[in-house]
């Protein structure tokens, strides 16, 4: 039997499991892309306002390392696709890296450590193909998703050549993922582990890039990201650096392949590292357990949230510029009274915590991951009982939150105060990132209310984020009505430091919280585990 064998019914197998995934992924990255493209061209539709917003884009260092170095916004007069590019290329090229590590780690390392791997290769299955089947579906859903965005930005206006050089170059860094990932998951001795270096070398991939952006640009070429930038979509494009991140992809995925030839399955390149003999007593309890699990995510979301908080706060001084375009100006109106820069910190936490409401939900669907793959069971055969396991879950994902919210606060304080010399807005910071995690904390109960009544309909809290995200990214350029901005969470706190703090609704929000939590407890002890 060749190393291939069964390679067609593997990639049929996959395709079938992902039908829905999939389908969810392209509606998303499409749906995004187009109503941010949308919103960047009814904001900037005018040479003054592009010249205007080009100024502030290419003066500022904080900006150029977190969109990158605004290609063509140079020109006398900046086009439309060069603003949108720097609106949406880096976080699109993103989400395309982060698609491929979730998808392959799914199908490659996570099925070996669900020991359904080896009920696949009992088959006439050759040990490569379950690999190469997933790797080439995964590369697929990039090509698949890079046609549609092309055809979608095209849609909206946008020249031909340089949508094309924009759906590319994202399908181009997919693919170096793809590849990346397929290395993680053969050296990596757990998913877990093989998710987590490679979202990890994204980060590094980032960082690499925003200080070569700051810089002289040089850095920019030992990243990915950068050579996806440097496709230059909408601005001369370079067709080259497309076969640079294609070459790259090839020889990554064939140093997968050969080291996948060179290991046992469900052991990875580097060994496991041997546990203790009698367990830690911080592990002593199912709160201790789920902390544990959990304890990656909290970090990593807090790191996170910390940088990304102080480059908000490092360019605040900016936004009486941005502000002189009149729709930015309604835009940050909507968030109260204050100053200029105070409703600009204000909308910007919002946004913030919209992300991070991603780490509320997906820890508080932890405890039905952990059910779904067998791992509850032997927990609730101990003295511990189902409320107690899924509790101890949903306080990890509420402290986690409460932590990353303080830490973007902080950060966003400190940034400000680094830009101005001005410490006096650290608290209010602090206090605007803190008042979000109420409707947050709302949309996680939610969640845990699904596990516990529906646990097969447990997915649907993302749908939850998603609305939150429409409402709150696209609500005035949507020109929502307000009985329907009115169903998000975040449409009810008060817009620190823009507005005055106000305690009802936040003790409303907490106490949907609570109902919520109680549908939960009520669902979670009437229903069979698993």
């Amino acid at each position: 039997m060749t190393p291939f064998a069964g390679f067609g019914h593997q990639l049929r197998f996959v395709l079938r499991l992902d039908r829905v995934r999939g389908s969810v992924w392209f509606a998303a990255m499409i749906g995004v892309v187009l109503a941010s493209a949308l919103s960047v061209l009814s904001l900037y539709g005018t040479v003054a306002e592009r010249q205007i917003y080009a100024q502030v884009a290419t003066a500022d260092a904080a900006l150029k390392a977190i969109a990158g170095p605004g290609y063509g916004l140079a020109a006398a007069e900046p086009t439309e696709g060069a603003v949108v590019m720097n609106e949406v290329e880096m976080y699109t090229y993103v989400a395309f890296a982060l698609m491929s590590v979730f998808m392959l780690v799914r199908h490659t390392r996570a099925e070996e450590d669900g020991d359904r791997a080896e009920l696949v290769r009992a088959a006439p299955i050759g040990r490569l193909a379950p690999l190469a089947a997933a790797g080439t579906w995964v590369a697929l859903l990039n090509v698949v998703i890079g046609i549609g965005l092309a055809i979608a930005m095209t849609v909206v206006g946008l020249p031909v050549a340089g949508s094309i050089a924009f759906a590319a170059a994202g399908v181009g860094l997919g693919l170096v993922f793809v590849g990346i990932t397929a290395v993680t998951a053969q050296v990596a001795s757990s998913a877990r582990s093989a998710r987590s270096t490679a979202s990890a070398t994204l980060g590094a991939f980032f960082i690499l890039r925003a200080v070569g952006d700051i810089g002289s640009g040089r850095l920019s070429w030992l990243s990915p990201l950068g050579w996806a930038q440097s496709v230059r979509p909408y601005a001369d494009e370079r067709w080259w650096v497309l076969g640079l991140l294609l070459a790259t992809a090839v020889a990554l995925f064939g140093a997968a392949v050969t080291l996948s030839a060179r290991r046992d399955l469900g052991a990875g390149i580097l060994p496991q590292r041997p546990g203790r003999t009698e367990a830690s007593p911080r592990l002593d309890g199912p709160l201790a357990l789920a902390l544990r699990l959990q304890r990656g995510s909290v970090i990593g979301w807090g790191v996170g949230m910390l940088i990304s908080g102080y480059f908000l706060g490092l360019i605040a001084d900016q936004a009486d510029q941005l502000a002189e375009n009149d729709a930015v100006a309604q835009i940050l109106d909507q968030a109260g009274q204050g100053s200029i820069t105070e409703s600009y910190l204000a909308t910007m936490m919002l946004m913030m915590a919209i992300i991070a409401t991603g780490y509320t939900v997906s820890s508080m669907l932890r405890p039905r991951g952990e059910e779904r793959d067998g791992r509850a069971s032997p927990v609730l055969a101990t003295p511990v009982g189902r409320r107690r396991w899924l509790f101890d879950h949903a306080a990890v994902a509420a402290g986690g939150t409460f932590l990353i919210m303080a830490l973007c606060g902080l950060g966003a304080g400190i940034g400000y105060a680094t830009s101005t010399g001005d410490a006096g807005q650290v608290l209010p910071l602090l206090a605007s990132a803190l008042t979000m995690v109420s409707p947050m904390l709302v949309l996680g109960a939610f969640a845990a209310a699904l596990i516990g009544v529906r646990p097969g309909w447990s997915a649907i809290a993302w749908a939850g984020v998603a609305v939150v995200a429409v409402i709150g990214y696209l609500g005035e350029t949507l020109n929502l009505p307000q009985w329907a901005r009115d169903v998000s969470p975040f449409t009810h706190v008060p817009l620190v430091p823009a507005v005055p703090f106000d305690l009802l609704p936040v003790a409303l929000l907490a106490a949907v919280t609570v109902a919520l939590a109680g549908v939960a407890a009520v669902g979670i002890s009437h229903r069979d585990i698993g």
